[in-house]
């Protein structure tokens, strides 16, 4: 009894209490934003920044440490600032206004051409220093430094070179070229000439991305050159040929368009059926970037091959480039 009696003002007390508390609410969603979402964001805007500069100075540290070590007497310490240097040009180019522009930088292309002239220089190179004059041939694609890269890759074209260093000097070119030409400042006559010379050659793997830097090389010359290539043995030196005439204005390579159109890809052999493919994609893009040019007999020619590859090709890139091809040549003169 005298328990039950103490008890209960305990309790009327506590009844009390929880009465004169305010009610509980639920905090709001933009409470919880305001208490952890925006600190948060803040945070993250804060370490971005401190990322980016942090990885801005580690790599323009890095290419100046790499550039250092192509200098080592150690092969292995040069071998692998070679490729160092490589992926960070590769690495910077992906970030393009973002990044450092390594490609323009003289200094890292001073430092390649450097080692490429070495190597090439060697009377005697083993197998490693020729898949490394491989490797700094196509490397150098990398960089837009005409002036310092365009005469050793031009030196890497010789006929005396591995088929393969030739062919990655080649390709190294034709990306230097684009970008040029897309700055207005295309290579001049050292370049020119040494393609020139490539198109002549006897293996048609080498003439063919020969024909397609000409016509990256504006000039008289690389004209006349492109114009002879249109009667090439080979075929896809020919529609090279044909598509950088045309890539100049130039409607030389009608009848290598029509024949190129006309070819069905073989159905049992995929090598040779993607090859095909890929002779009519870049003939259909090349019509349709000359549309109105051609005369009303081409147009007509052109139109009758184009307009079943529109509506019924196996290939929806086909079609695609097929309307538009199809759209340009409906254009008046």
């Amino acid at each position: 009894m005298v328990r039950a009696m103490t008890d209960a003002p305990s309790a009327a007390r506590a009844e009390t209490r929880d009465d004169d508390l305010p009610p509980v609410q639920p905090p709001s969603a933009g409470f919880i934003v305001q208490l952890f979402v925006v600190p948060a964001l803040i945070v993250l805007a804060v370490v971005a920044v401190w990322t980016l500069f942090g990885r801005l100075a580690i790599g323009e540290q890095d290419w100046r440490r790499l550039v250092q070590d192509l200098e080592s007497a150690n092969p292995h310490v040069h071998k692998r600032a070679m490729f160092g240097l490589a992926q960070l040009l590769d690495a910077d180019q992906r970030l393009k206004h973002r990044g450092q522009q390594l490609a323009a930088n003289p200094e890292i292309a001073r430092a390649l051409v450097s080692q490429f002239e070495r190597s090439l220089n060697q009377t005697a190179p083993d197998d490693e220093t020729l898949s490394l004059q491989v490797y700094l041939s196509r490397a150098l694609g990398l960089l837009d430094v005409p002036a310092t890269t365009v005469p050793v890759l031009v030196k890497a074209l010789e006929p005396q070179r591995q088929t393969e260093i030739r062919k990655g000097a080649v390709t190294s070119l034709a990306l230097i070229a684009g970008r040029a030409l897309e700055r207005g400042e295309p290579l001049g006559e050292m370049a020119i000439a040494a393609l020139t010379e490539l198109s002549q050659d006897a293996d048609p793997t080498l003439r063919r991305p020969a024909a397609f830097t000409l016509g990256l090389t504006p000039s008289p010359v690389a004209v006349d050159r492109l114009q002879v290539l249109l009667a090439d043995a080979d075929v896809m030196t020919a529609v090279n040929a044909a598509v950088a005439l045309a890539r100049q204005q130039s409607t030389a390579g009608f009848e290598v368009f029509v024949r190129a159109l006309e070819t069905m890809p073989p159905a049992q052999n995929p090598v040779a059926q993607q090859e095909t493919l890929l002779i009519q994609k870049n003939v259909l893009h090349a019509i349709a970037g000359l549309g109105a040019l051609f005369d009303a007999q081409q147009r007509q020619t052109l139109r009758q091959l184009i307009e079943p590859m529109a509506q019924h090709h196996a290939e929806p890139r086909i079609r695609i480039e097929a309307r538009a091809a199809l759209n340009a040549l409906a254009q008046r003169p």
